[in-house]
């Protein structure tokens, strides 16, 4: 294996020596790294924060901080920062977008809003490679304090929490997809602690990695909006891969009263960022965010390969519906079908639903309101403190604050390591103060009466759904994949079941992922007939109204708390 050095394109000085990220090494999962301009935290080799403290490991964008508005709308202080690592040969660049609709949004952004910092060598440096966003973070904490630098950290890559069998129950795919944090050393390795799929004696982990399946049934039915007792639909914002094409799953506009709402005008917004960072880095653009719709074979266009997580948006959408038909579901699109993203996109999805919560209530239009948002996606954060995450912990609370509750997934990797933005529901040490209207969802087996071999769990997973052989939607797909077995005897052609083939519109999956929609569409199920209070004050005692109902109804299931 050959890795490249972490402290190659670092200089030294007695209070930032080098070291941090080391640069990917050969392997499986180095396309996807790649993809996404990865590095990985290693603690061996890491600088320790401030307080002597060695980070844990990570994955993070290799030519960027997130750094909040704040600081950007604040010249001078935006200088102060470039000040402080100018002797490590790097400066910072924001990358704001100049298009016309970001300019409009920008006087509204939170200042807590981070952007895309660019990290750039310095006119006479004589680096032959950027510097460590790590190494850079800790000079910046060392000189300037955490005061000052609050809300300054790493572009944290995310991932979707579902598991991978790559088509078959029990074959050869992994239990754990691309959120391991031990594996061959980076959290989203290829390396499972429990090999080809199976636990001891060859027991199965789970059940299925978007397994197509036959179902007879009617789809779920739905009340007129006359007949729900707050006089509007419960609406469910699913943060994920985008919808596709379903007969349960209509698109619309909220006028004509669709199952589903999408937001061009957000997915523009995050288009353009993607976009202007592109442009400012030099690197080839990679697959737009712009379409709302999930996608199918963007990362193997050529082989017609259907990408690991296609159709997972849709696979979520389809619980919320089952678990709550009177529900509408307004659909972001912010996860590549390859199942990652970063944290910075899911902030910009955060503050953007923010904005609408807000001006619905000013304008006084309920049925833009957002009640439930469902995040079947999280990282490890490299620390569990109040300055790493500070800003996703923020975002959730400024949400939740509005009464809107967050349901999000606790991971896939059998371990108790907390994995945000789920983690911090609650924290043991009394970090990133606990938000009881965040709920962290493990996932128990389909029977309801034990824990899913994968589930990641601790103090902080507080709610519980099963999330291993769920049903739902998938996108109308075929795709190039065959059966393993396929020949023709008298005229007819017999084979093997054809993973890639989605054309019944249904599958089995598992993952924390799943679970998570589940308990998300039995809260909007408890909301649809609580009418909104005058008051916004009381909007989050509504929203514990409606937990507390389904904690009660988690009880009687007896699914583990």
């Amino acid at each position: 294996m050959v890795t490249m050095g972490p402290h190659a394109g670092s200089t030294v000085d007695e209070d930032c020596p080098p070291g941090g990220g080391t640069r990917l090494p050969v392997g499986p999962a180095v396309a996807l790294l790649e993809r996404h301009r990865a590095r990985i935290l290693d603690p061996a080799s890491a600088l320790a924060t401030p307080d002597g403290a060695k980070p844990a490991s990570t994955l993070y964008r290799g030519d960027t901080l997130l750094v909040p508005l704040r600081l950007v709308r604040d010249a001078e202080a935006f200088a102060r920062l470039n000040e402080v690592i100018a002797p490590m040969g790097a400066v910072l660049e924001a990358v704001v977008p100049a298009t016309k609709r970001w300019q409009e949004v920008l006087p509204r952004l939170s200042d807590d809003l981070p952007v895309s910092t660019l990290v750039r060598l310095t006119e006479d440096s004589c680096l032959d490679q950027l510097p460590d966003p790590w190494a850079l973070l800790v000079r910046l904490r060392r000189k300037l304090g955490m005061a000052e630098t609050q809300g300054i950290g790493l572009e944290h890559l995310a991932g979707a929490a579902s598991v991978e069998l790559h088509g078959t129950p029990f074959g050869h795919g992994q239990p754990f997809g691309h959120g391991q944090p031990f594996g061959h050393g980076q959290p989203f390795g290829h390396g499972q602690p429990f090999g080809h799929g199976q636990g001891p004696a060859g027991l199965p982990l789970a059940t299925g990695s978007r397994n197509p399946v036959r179902l007879f049934m009617p789809r779920p039915r739905r009340r007129d909006v006359d007949d729900i007792g707050a006089g509007r639909r419960p609406v469910v914002a699913v943060l994920d891969t985008g919808i596709g094409e379903h007969p349960w799953l209509p698109v619309g506009d909220p006028c004509d009263d669709p199952v589903v709402e999408i937001a061009p005008d957000f997915q523009q917004l995050l288009a353009d960022a993607e976009a202007a960072l592109a442009a400012a880095s030099g690197h080839q653009p990679g697959p737009s965010l712009a379409s709302p719709n999930d996608q199918r074979d963007v990362v193997q266009p050529l082989l017609g390969l259907t990408d690991s997580h296609s159709g997972h948006g849709t696979f979520v959408t389809g619980l919320v519906h089952q678990n709550c038909p009177d529900a509408r579901i307004l659909s972001l699109r912010v996860l590549h079908t390859d199942g990652v993203t970063t944290d910075r996109i899911v902030l910009l999805a955060l503050e953007w639903l923010r904005l609408r919560v807000v001006a619905a209530l000013a304008d006084g239009t309920p049925e833009k309101l957002v009640d439930v948002v469902s995040l079947s996606l999280g990282f490890y954060p490299e620390a569990d403190d109040t300055q790493t995450g500070y800003l996703l912990a923020e975002a959730v609370r400024k949400l939740t604050d509005l009464g809107v509750t967050v349901v999000a997934a606790a991971g896939n990797d059998a371990t108790a390591r907390p994995f945000v933005p789920a983690a911090h529901a609650l924290n043991a040490d009394g970090s990133n103060n606990g938000n009881e209207l965040l709920v962290a969802v493990g996932a128990l087996n389909a029977s309801g009466k034990t824990v899913a071999a994968f589930s990641n769990e601790g103090d902080w997973v507080t709610r519980w759904a099963p999330g291993n052989a769920l049903v739902s939607t998938v996108p109308l797909w075929q795709g190039s994949g065959t059966g393993s077995l396929e020949l023709e005897s008298a005229g007819q052609v017999r084979s093997g079941p054809d993973g890639d083939d989605l054309t019944t519109g249904f599958a089995v999956w598992a993952g924390t992922s799943f679970a998570t929609p589940v308990i998300a569409g039995m809260l909007a199920d408890r909301l649809a007939d609580r009418p909104d209070p005058d008051e916004v004050a009381e909007r989050p005692h509504r929203a514990a109204a409606a937990l507390a109902e389904v904690d009660d109804y988690l009880k009687t299931l007896g699914w583990k708390r």
